[in-house]
């Protein structure tokens, strides 16, 4: 059988969710069934060298403006110059110039939408949705969700996309984000930030931006140390929130109860350390950060959005939240950490869910049989 000529388009190769799961799973295709092309067209190259380059072609694009044309004509000519079967568009600016070059070029390849939002973060992004990118989606032979969560709010917001949705879950490394590898990080941790054996560690690991609400995490943590009970709160990520966030830590007097790390590259080693993984958004598709925590044996505390209920079965592999309650969340802070054999017992059970519904071999056969149909 010749092998699927595949052309996967993404804005730009920056380390960030959508990215990340593209490049792995495009790596992660095999290759004596694909003849794989990865083509970005914004500036930033950060994950250019986890990309398999024996294996697939790069092309590195420019876009000269916001309905750059000619961007559309330069994916064309790569279409046609390669033959291509398949176009596959990660993110709806992605589908833009995909469907472009799908115009463009005198072949005529199959196209797909790989959409990673569930709530758009303003209301410009709604009207482009629906003036943009809806007479697209149309088009597309297949549209790629992260979670049946998501699809079903897409399916709501425009009904069309339930003859071509299908969901193709995130996966993740489990033999990368094994906890076998840092038996020695708790104690390493303790030591470099100065946390005590009786302190229990939380981590969050989440850009610091409104929609993640750490300022309501924080809250709760509050109410949890005036309670005396004690927490220290590593808070992993950058965000416009910092300043905002660090006032409130100050405010509430939780200087020495939270730690602001910043960005981690390699953020195994936080959560090797870490007694229970916090994701409380307001908004979230299917968090990479939640399976990531899970395949390390850490329960999850997260907020009943986009997909979570698909991973997280409450109260046996971690706990679903409404979003914006402090006062459940810093009583179910206090639940999970007070006994330690249910919380390693939910942590175990969370690495087995993983690895039987989200591991990385899963996501590449299932994108592997989408492709090919």
């Amino acid at each position: 059988m010749a092998r699927r000529k595949a052309l996967f388009v993404v804005p730009v190769l920056q380390r960030a969710g959508a990215e990340n799961q593209l490049v792995v799973l495009v790596n992660g295709l095999p290759a004596d069934q694909f003849e794989k092309h990865l083509l970005s067209y914004r500036p930033g190259d950060d994950l250019r060298d986890d990309v398999d380059t024996s294996e697939i072609g790069l092309h590195d694009l420019r876009r000269k403006g916001r309905l750059d044309f000619d961007l559309g004509r330069q994916i064309g000519r790569i279409i046609d110059e390669h033959d291509i079967d398949v176009v596959h568009c990660t993110l709806q600016n992605a589908l833009l110039f995909g469907y472009m070059g799908v115009r463009y070029a005198s072949r005529a390849p199959k196209l797909i939408a790989s959409i990673h939002t569930t709530k758009n973060a303003n209301f410009k992004l709604d009207v482009a949705d629906w003036l943009v990118y809806r007479p697209i989606l149309k088009r597309c032979d297949q549209v790629w969700f992260v979670s049946s969560k998501q699809a079903e709010l897409w399916i709501r917001k425009m009904p069309f996309i339930a003859q071509t949705s299908v969901t193709v879950h995130n996966g993740v490394d489990l033999d990368y984000f094994d906890p076998a590898l840092f038996p020695l990080a708790r104690r390493e941790l303790r030591v470099k930030l100065g946390i005590s054996e009786e302190e229990k560690v939380l981590c969050s690991i989440a850009g610091l931006r409104t929609e993640k609400m750490h300022s309501v995490l924080i809250e709760a943590l509050a109410r949890n140390i005036g309670n005396g009970e004690r927490y220290r709160l590593l808070l992993a990520g950058v965000g416009p929130m910092e300043q905002d966030l660090r006032k409130q830590v100050k405010q509430l007097g939780l200087e020495q109860q939270v730690d602001f790390l910043g960005s981690l590259k390699d953020v195994r080693g936080l959560l090797a350390a870490a007694d229970c993984k916090m994701l409380v958004s307001a908004a979230e598709t299917f968090s990479m950060a939640m399976l990531e925590a899970m395949a390390m044996q850490v329960p999850v505390i997260t907020t009943a959005v986009g997909g979570a209920s698909e991973a997280i079965d409450d109260g046996v592999t971690g706990y679903l939240l409404q979003p914006g309650d402090a006062g459940a969340l810093a009583e179910t802070i206090s639940r999970l950490l007070s006994d330690d054999n249910k919380r390693i017992e939910m942590g175990k059970r969370a690495r087995q869910v993983v690895a039987e519904k989200f591991s990385i071999g899963q996501m590449v056969a299932r994108s592997a049989e989408l492709l090919t149909t």
